[in-house]
């Protein structure tokens, strides 16, 4: 399945084209478990989009759709979502349902831009239409939260519950670009310009031209700082142990010194250290910092490829104008609504697995993170 928008058909026809969609009654591999599963929603409810990332908002970032096609679109997806989840509501054949609505997430990273007139994204022309685009899908999940209400027995558990909130992304940072300036990062030859998917899809590399040989430590994903650890790393130089915290310490400090060179503004707010958040078994695979921005900063795309271009802080000057990873978690909370009282005490996303749990009385397990809410 796709779909496809004319945009144009004067001089030049402009056709938008959508990522293909399985079809859910006939896909090619199974894409449900049972497999029959996704045939059973599609003779409930018809067709529905099958793709995880159900919003285009890389095609409004590109420019190759405007706002009022992307919130129509977004619309759309918004309804596909709620269609199964209330279908499956209705089918009573249940005992645990989880629901994922994503457009709360899509429509903010698209137009924070128009709630912050700081943004230099932000378009006053636009702010007519489209500045109320996120409370109106709020509004909307609003609207099928008492959709699900109606449809749900007395005295079933409820709980919505939001993994993360939102900050304004006015400016990016090249993380790796930093460590090669603080003689953390060491490049042979030249500075490798801007990267981009396709030269990674087409057989090109990460960080290239580093030296690992004089390399301590490189920056990738979302703000997740990563040490040359001998023993893990092919070519690791850093020791375990002294030298490892060491560097943890010296890099914690100088990160949080990081300024904004326009206005002297902080860009980090804390670093956290992995044996600080970390534990279990798979602790030696976490990164070793993680950088919290402050709110107006976010690691920039190129630090996600690898890339270490010219220029530590730039403006963000896409229309993903909002963001979440690489924000300092203690200003990034989600929010939990239930329809029972909770216990008191912070809570935490690692609450709900014990919680559940708890619920249906099984056993929580000794080693298990978090605590029942209830």
């Amino acid at each position: 399945m796709a779909q496809l928008h004319l945009i144009d058909a004067g001089q030049e026809l402009q056709l938008y084209v959508s990522p293909i969609n399985w079809r859910p009654d006939a896909p090619p591999l199974p894409m449900s478990y049972p497999s029959g599963f996704a045939e059973e929603i599609y003779e409930r409810i018809g067709r529905f989009r099958t793709l995880g990332w159900a919003e285009a908002t890389w095609p409004l970032n590109e420019g190759r759709m405007d706002e009022a096609t992307f919130m129509d679109d977004l619309g759309r997806a918004f309804d596909d979502r709620a269609n199964v989840i209330l279908s499956r509501l209705e089918a009573k054949n249940w005992d645990l349902l989880v629901g994922v609505i994503e457009s709360t997430d899509r429509v903010q990273h698209m137009f924070w831009r128009l709630e912050d007139p700081s943004h230099p994204m932000y378009d006053k022309t636009l702010v007519p239409r489209f500045g109320d685009a996120i409370r109106n899908i709020y509004e909307r999940s609003d609207k099928f939260i008492g959709e699900v209400l109606k449809r749900i027995e007395p005295g079933t558990t409820l709980l919505i519950v939001s993994d993360h909130g939102f900050h304004s992304w006015r400016k990016a940072v090249n993380l790796n670009t930093w460590l090669v300036q603080q003689g953390y990062m060491a490049v042979q030859g030249q500075q490798p310009g801007e990267k981009k998917l396709d030269d990674l899809f087409g057989g090109g590399e990460f960080w290239e031209n580093v030296d690992w040989s004089r390399t301590r430590a490189y920056a990738m994903g979302l703000g997740q700082i990563y040490f040359n650890l001998r023993g893990r790393e092919g070519k690791g130089i850093v020791s375990p142990g002294q030298e490892y915290q060491q560097l943890a310490a010296d890099l914690s400090t100088r990160l949080l010194t990081l300024q904004d060179p326009d206005d002297g503004q902080p860009i980090v707010r804390a670093v956290y250290k992995r044996d600080d958040v970390y534990s279990g078994e798979f602790l030696n695979n976490a990164s070793d910092l993680q950088v919290g921005f402050h709110d107006g900063y976010r690691v920039s795309w190129q630090t996600t490829l690898g890339g270490s271009p010219q220029g530590i802080v730039y403006p963000n000057m896409k229309k993903w104008s909002g963001d979440h990873g690489g924000y300092d978690y203690a200003t990034t909370a989600g929010v939990l609504i239930s329809n029972r009282k909770l216990a008191g005490g912070e809570a935490r996303i690692i609450d709900i697995a014990p919680t559940v749990l708890k619920h249906f009385r099984i056993a929580i397990p000794t080693g298990i993170d978090g605590r029942p809410l209830y």
